[in-house]
């Protein structure tokens, strides 16, 4: 390494080369900076170079991952690699690279034979090609599949103990380097040829690998085009008419959040009034009864009630608008844990059954357990939407239905009201953002909506890998579904 008193953009790139013998192309995309080259450059040698995991297991599986990922990146270097260094042949990388990423059902098969190991490795897994291939899917799973891994990041921090940490430096490592590669396009392209001649000298030009990996740039290259082409023509193609039908679903909106805000803060503010004048005039009462003090305590119980109902309203409101903002955003992440669904569904509908006692929630709970790995807070806010829309659009002597349908690979749930239905013309637009059924008569609760909720709902079940659904026809009610991953078995290896 050189001089730390001396570093300059001309020696970290010497000390790169000398040690990769090119510039790998992520390097590329900093080397206009000295002080963010230097920074990649001692990430690359803590994280990777140095990192104890077996060299051929870090170097097979930054090449997958990268392949897998489509990431737009020059592979020739890493094949050269794992052929020199390691002795793998042609067919051996394309082995590699063609494996698909393991499928959750592969993976939890995967931990069963795991979790039968005892105790913790001393060190990385001892040679077994079997295990060692259980460890590398899983590994690749945690990467690709990071929103639903849990289970499977669990299994590993066992086995591996203390020296997990040095995969997830690895992991993390990788994740830089792509995102530094994907943030200049131009960064991945080989910008040093001496690696692709030493590619072509092992390999050869017409041999199955290089045609592997001329035909992935290419097609990464014709999907990057084709998306902007998409991009420019969406923006190119938005028609006055449509343009005008966004703005006033917009001005609709903005009216509709203005009055809905305002409702509740009215109510408050005046229970929050007739509250002070009631403790005013209590306070200078002298010689009160017990009779009269507890009729002033249940008076003032009720007024606390409508008011705290009023907050739930109100936090409601302002949740769907926060989710609006992170759906928007692409920053609608889960914090996915095992939960008993059947508790949460029975929690939601006590809960509306508070806010509408004069009203009739069926709801047959499941004698066993159903253990699913979800997101609890989400998942509350799709059957909160679901049963707040059935009590809404029912009348006040009709019942709404929650059930829940095991199925092998799925859990369905429904919630099923007997009010006017939906026509088939607005089925084809409920799930879309502020879309409102306007020939729908509200029977109770407020006759206003925001026209997010199901948008909502179908955005957090989609997420988790689920679907939704509606089944309705005008005069027979309307039976709103969505589905999760029944992954009770899998979640059962966790213990």
């Amino acid at each position: 390494m050189s001089d730390s008193n001396q570093i300059t953009t001309a020696s970290l790139l010497k000390d790169i080369r000398q040690e990769f013998g090119f510039i790998p192309p992520f390097f590329n995309a900093v080397k206009t900076n000295t002080s963010l080259l230097h920074s990649l450059w001692r990430h690359t040698r803590a994280a990777y170079i140095e990192n104890p995991l077996p060299a051929l297991f870090k170097e097979k599986l930054f090449l997958y991952l990268s392949y897998v990922c489509r990431i737009p990146y020059d592979l020739h270097y890493h094949c050269v690699r794992l052929h020199t260094t390691y002795g793998l042949n042609e067919n051996d990388i394309l082995a590699l690279l063609t494996m698909p990423v393991p499928t959750t059902q592969e993976i939890t098969q995967q931990i069963k034979q795991l979790q039968s190991i005892a105790g913790r490795f001393d060190a990385w897994p001892p040679k077994d090609a079997t295990l060692e291939m259980r460890f590398f899917s899983c590994v690749a799973y945690l990467f690709t599949q990071k929103q639903k891994a849990a289970y499977c990041r669990k299994e590993l921090q066992r086995l591996l103990g203390r020296h997990y940490i040095f995969l997830t430096a690895l992991l993390n490592y990788i994740y830089a380097c792509h995102s530094w590669i994907q943030a200049d396009a131009e960064a991945g392209k080989a910008e040093d040829r001496q690696d692709i001649s030493s590619f072509i000298k092992h390999f050869g030009e017409g041999s199955q690998l290089h045609t592997l990996l001329k035909e992935q740039a290419l097609q990464i290259k014709r999907e990057q085009q084709q998306a902007e082409q998409n991009r420019t023509t969406e923006a190119e193609t938005i028609s006055p008419q449509l343009m005008q039908e966004i703005n006033q679903r917009i001005s609709d909106f903005l009216g509709i959040t203005a009055h809905e805000l305002k409702t509740p803060i009215t109510t408050i503010k005046g229970t929050i009034q007739i509250l002070l004048r009631t403790t005013k005039r209590e306070i200078q009462k002298t010689g009160i009864t017990l009779e009269e003090y507890k009729n002033t305590i249940e008076s003032l119980q009720r007024l606390l009630i409508r008011a705290d109902n009023q907050v739930r309203r109100l936090t409601h409101l302002i949740n769907d608008i926060v989710y609006i903002s992170r759906i928007q955003d692409q920053r609608l992440d889960l914090k996915l844990e095992r939960h008993n669904l059947t508790v949460i569904i029975q929690e939601a509908v006590n809960q509306q059954s508070q806010l509408f006692p004069s009203r009739t929630i069926k709801f047959a709970e499941q004698q066993d357990e159903l253990i699913v790995l979800l997101d609890r807070d989400h998942i509350e806010q799709v059957i909160t939407n679901y049963l707040s829309n059935a009590l809404k659009y029912s009348a006040n002597d009709k019942p709404v239905e929650v059930e829940i349908r095991p199925e092998d690979t799925k859990i369905h749930v429904l919630v099923r009201d007997y009010g006017p239905g939906i026509a088939e013309v607005d089925q084809e637009h409920i799930w879309e953002r502020f879309y409102r059924v306007q020939r729908t008569e509200v029977v109770s609760g407020s006759a206003i909506g925001f026209g997010i909720g199901l948008y909502i709902s179908r955005s957090i079940i989609e997420k988790h890998g689920g679907s939704v659904g509606l089944k309705s026809n005008p005069g027979e009610g309307s039976t709103f579904w969505f589905t999760l991953n029944n992954q009770d078995e899998s979640a059962s290896t966790q213990d």
